[in-house]
């Protein structure tokens, strides 16, 4: 991206919303990483899911994820279940109490992303969404195309 005064200016808008989006996240339920939302938000969106397919889709390493969902398992939000026909094979699922907590989350993200976009027109709205939704795509080649070569694809030089 050529430097020009907008794109730093973008820059540094984008970097503030980051940290509030961290701030913000604990604030939404503390108890939760962003990492442990978005498991959970995976599982219940997929149903039962590997570990390894679970890291993949969170850009983890194995190890992160396994720590990760023994909390989730613990505190009673997600169930390791066997596979019948191979034992071998142990897929996570959400439980009853892991959907709850995801619906009251929810709740808040909606309620923090309506007071954050209000005031702002149907047309800014539809052109943010149009924009946001390009960013993401962009996110998705980036991470796609690279595929973590070394891990580090997301850092910027």
């Amino acid at each position: 991206m050529k430097e020009t005064g907008i794109d730093l200016e973008l820059q540094q808008v984008f970097r503030r919303i980051m940290r509030k989006l961290v701030v913000y996240g604990k604030f939404i339920d503390p108890r939760f990483s962003g990492s442990q939302v978005a498991a959970l938000d995976i599982i219940q969106t997929k149903g039962p899911i590997k570990v390894t397919h679970l890291a993949e889709k969170l850009t983890l390493s194995l190890s992160a994820v396994t720590l990760l969902c023994d909390k989730l398992i613990q505190n009673g939000y997600l169930i390791r279940e066997r596979d019948d026909e191979d034992r071998r094979v142990v897929y996570l699922s959400i439980t009853d109490h892991g959907r709850e907590v995801l619906e009251d989350i929810y709740a808040l993200e909606k309620e923090l992303a309506s007071q954050w976009l209000s005031g702002i027109s149907e047309p800014e709205l539809e052109q943010f969404n149009k924009t946001f939704q390009h960013i993401a795509g962009n996110h998705l080649r980036l991470m796609s195309s690279k595929k973590m070569e070394d891990e580090n694809c997301c850092h910027l030089k």
